[in-house]
């Protein structure tokens, strides 16, 4: 670890200089903390304090000013149950109710100044007194007694007819982060009007009526909703994130010059406050879980609300759309387009993890099939991360620490496999990280090594990986740390309600028959040895021997003292496995259709929002804008389009007409490589998924230059039969080399043909079927059995093939490949 030498921040190994506060560009204002709180949060002496703590998403409750909207996973978020794990659906939203309580007595800010004499009493009626201490209570409405927010809701006590009366209180307090200062009560609202007054002083203010049945939703982006939701974080009312928080120039004082900085960029400087020994958020838990999860869903919907809003301002059309829709007399931009879409820029959206999926089978395609899949997962044991935990508190505590020091062993890892090539020369390489059910990280890594070094023979299987428990005398250091972190299960028998277990099979098929001699499994996964050498070991209280051992590599298990699975894999089910689980949550959400206005409309934004979720471990990876993925080499996604069909984006109030003058239009990477194939005597012989190897594409200018340095791979953007004519440019795209127009691929010996197809049969690529079992031979290497089977069934009726069973009997297993997987878990072996 180093310190910053700008904010005196702890970094681990492989964090940029600009991690923690960019260079000094980035200071966050200290929250301050009163006495008693803070013994609350650091006494590890004290029971009350210790209750405290245990309790205290439970304490924040019963003081927060607004009521809590979230779906979680209460499963996971009992400490009963195993490890504490904050893990939310869907958004989160902070609601406040009216002035008047409802039949079920007073809650949330209505506690400040309703029925204040028996404040304590209303208080500790909210939760189990089991959970709660009443010295506790009493301490925390003293420190309280300072919040701003709770000082002008206090006034209200005063005033007669509170169902009269509309309350406004402004969304960002008067905070002036460059001095550090606290609000006051004038500060954070100044205002009440009597009855229904149309004269409202501020747009945006946070209007609570009198007595209504209705909820006053706390905007993600208004600086008090921090604040309202969390004040045992945000005793004295200073303002959380929001959108207008200055950044400091390098080397300016702490008053000094500013600028406005993006959401992303202000709270992934957060190690800044987490490394201030008087920050509660720090020691705050379970509610500092709640808390980075709850910020991190903030800071994902500014981005979503982002496109959302373009949305309206933008359309996106087929160039020949344009046309057509000026042919009918339609010029209005605001009238054509698609709407509501979630674009593949958008980080871990459907389209994205679709797009990152199809690239990295562009690996496999290109240098041929997997050698190894790697898969690590965190340890909370690790040295790094106990070292650096404030005394009494476990890694649950502190999903920072375990984001960050998983982020760093596994960027040690890349430099064992790539650098220094322990297991060869590496072709390339694609990653995916993903978070266990209770939150912890894990990589999943395939590796594609180059000719000279793939693992082909039993002998090399055994060198690289190995199956039994070692020698526990010679190698006592292995033996303990296989039976720590390589053990599978028990399950079966010894446990029938094991999270492998499928219909009554372990889905993994442990335990494994013992063996003599590494083979090559029929599913293309070696048979590893495990030869039963007599030992029996204590595990989860279960008798063990090797048939339980999971394959590993021994030295990286040494390095890295963790869960990291190695497997030798010789087909192409590695890289499946690889993407499957992203690729199935996302493709699922995207398909509900919402009605709005009479009309279907798809909104992917709120399909996304609606359906995923979001642990503690995964909010801080992202708010730290650590990857999701890796791909080596870099693979280039080129248009596919039928000439004037290419896609146009405009402004919403903008004249099509005036669109079809700009010369930028026409231009796409498809159509300027037709015109460097027509001036450049070097691209001749290229294709054009070969042309992003040797050319880089200027997006800003439209025009293809000469490649310098750095491998990519081109990749043609896929095409159904059933789209017809785009399918068959894509299959000429795909054979003719340094065609130099549309008509060029339709001229044929000296013919101008009428169609793509038929220019297809006239080159002879439709002769025999043969285009079509290249066609199905592609989408067995990325496609799941059941788009294969409906791929087949498209080919049937659209494609016309001359020899339907051959074609059966070659796709046959690829297409029933999840039936023989559901057969075996039945226990049909």
């Amino acid at each position: 670890m180093h310190i910053c030498c700008y904010c005196d921040a702890k970094k681990f190994q492989f964090e940029p200089p600009t991690f923690c506060c960019d260079n000094g560009k980035i200071k966050l204002a200290a929250t301050e903390v009163p006495p008693d709180l803070l013994n609350l949060f650091i006494d590890y002496e004290s029971t009350e304090a210790m209750q405290f703590r245990k309790n205290v998403r439970a304490y924040n409750s019963i003081f927060s000013f607004t009521s809590l909207g979230v779906k979680i996973d209460k499963e996971l978020a009992s400490s009963s149950r195993g490890v504490y794990t904050f893990r939310a659906l869907g958004q989160i939203f902070h609601n406040l109710p009216s002035l008047v309580p409802n039949e079920g007595g007073p809650s949330h800010f209505q506690l400040y100044f309703w029925d204040i004499d028996n404040e304590l009493h209303s208080r500790m009626n909210i939760m189990d007194n089991s959970q709660i201490n009443e010295d506790t209570m009493k301490a925390l409405m003293k420190v309280m007694g300072n919040n701003p927010y709770a000082e002008l809701l206090r006034r209200i006590n005063d005033i007669p007819c509170i169902d009269k009366i509309n309350l406004h209180i402004r969304q960002n307090a008067g905070l002036d982060q460059r001095c550090y200062n606290s609000p006051t009560a004038d500060q954070v609202a100044a205002i009440w009007i009597e009855g229904n007054n149309p004269n409202i002083p501020y747009d945006r203010d946070i209007i609570i009526h009198g007595h209504n049945d209705d909820y006053h939703r706390i905007k993600h982006y208004f600086g008090c909703y921090d604040p309202l939701q969390y004040p045992l974080l945000f005793p004295l009312g200073e303002n959380g994130w929001h959108q207008n928080i200055p950044k400091y120039t390098t080397g300016s004082s702490v008053c000094g010059n500013k600028q406005t900085s993006t959401g992303e960029t202000t709270f992934s400087s957060i190690e800044d406050i987490l490394n201030q020994e008087q920050q509660v958020l720090l020691y705050a838990g379970r509610l500092f879980q709640q808390y980075i999860v709850d910020m991190y869903i903030k800071l994902e919907t500014t981005r979503l609300d982002y496109y959302r809003r373009n949305q309206a301002e933008m359309r996106a059309e087929f160039y020949q759309g344009i046309v057509d829709s000026i042919i009918r007399g339609e010029t209005r931009g605001s009238e054509v387009g698609q709407r509501i879409v979630l674009p593949a820029s958008f980080i871990g959206g459907p389209r994205d993890m679709r797009r990152r999926y199809l690239d990295a089978m562009a690996l496999v395609r290109t240098f041929g099939k997997p050698d190894l899949l790697i898969t690590m997962t965190c340890n909370p044991e690790w040295k790094e991360i106990k070292d650096n935990l404030k005394e009494g508190q476990k890694a649950q505590d502190r999903p920072d620490l375990t984001s960050r020091v998983f982020r760093a062993k596994l960027h040690d890892l890349k430099t064992q496999i790539i650098k220094k090539e322990i297991f060869g020369k590496v072709a390339a390489y694609v990653y995916v990280i993903e978070f266990q059910k209770r939150g912890l990280p894990h990589v999943h890594m395939l590796v594609i090594l180059k000719p000279a070094y793939k693992i082909n023979t039993p002998d090399q299987f055994d060198y690289y990986v190995s199956a039994e428990l070692p020698n526990k005398d010679t190698h006592p250091r292995l033996h303990d740390l296989v039976v720590k972190h390589m053990i599978h299960g028990p399950c079966g028998d010894m446990n029938k309600k094991n999270s492998c277990m499928v219909n009554g099979q372990c889905k993994s098929h442990y335990p494994r028959l013992f063996c003599q001699t590494t083979t090559q499994g029929k599913d293309e996964y070696p048979i590893y040895r495990r030869r039963n050498n007599g030992q029996i070991i204590d595990v989860r209280r279960a008798k063990l021997n090797t048939q339980w051992v999971v394959p590993h590599n021994s030295y990286l298990l040494l390095r890295y003292d963790c869960h990291i699975n190695v497997e030798v894999c010789s087909g192409l089910t590695a890289v499946k496995y690889l993407y499957k689980y992203i690729y199935k949550g996302h493709d699922k959400v995207a398909v509900h259709i919402a009605h709005e206005d009479g009309e279907n409309v798809i909104d992917e934004i709120k399909n996304f929002q609606d359906a995923r979720w979001v642990s503690a471990q995964e909010a801080v990876w992202r708010i730290f804008e650590f990857d999701l993925n890796e791909i080596s080499p870099a693979v280039i996604n080129l248009p596919l389009h039928l000439p004037n069909k290419q896609c146009v984006t405009f402004w919403k109030n903008q004249s099509l007409r005036n669109v079809l003058q700009w010369e930028h239009v026409s231009k796409t990477m498809l159509t300027e490589f037709f015109q460097m194939c027509a001036t450049n005597d070097r691209t001749k012989a290229l294709l054009y998924s070969e042309f992003p190897e040797y050319y880089v594409w200027d997006k800003k200018n439209k025009f293809w230059q000469q490649r310098k340095k750095g491998k990519v791979i081109g990749r043609v953007n896929g095409a159904n039969p059933v789209e017809g004519e785009r399918y068959y440019l894509r299959l000429l795209l795909n054979h003719v080399r340094g065609p130099t127009s549309f008509d060029n691929l339709l001229t044929v010996d000296g013919n101008i043909c009428f169609t793509f197809k038929e220019a297809a049969q006239r080159r002879g690529l439709l002769e025999s079927d043969k285009s079509i079992f290249e066609f199905l031979n592609e989408a067995v290497s990325f496609q799941m059995p059941h788009a294969l089977r409906r791929l087949f069934a498209t080919i049937l009726v659209y494609c016309e093939p001359t020899d339907v069973r051959k074609l059966w009997e070659t796709y046959f297993e690829a297409m029933s490949e999840d039936f023989k997987k559901t057969i075996l878990y039945a226990g049909d072996y």
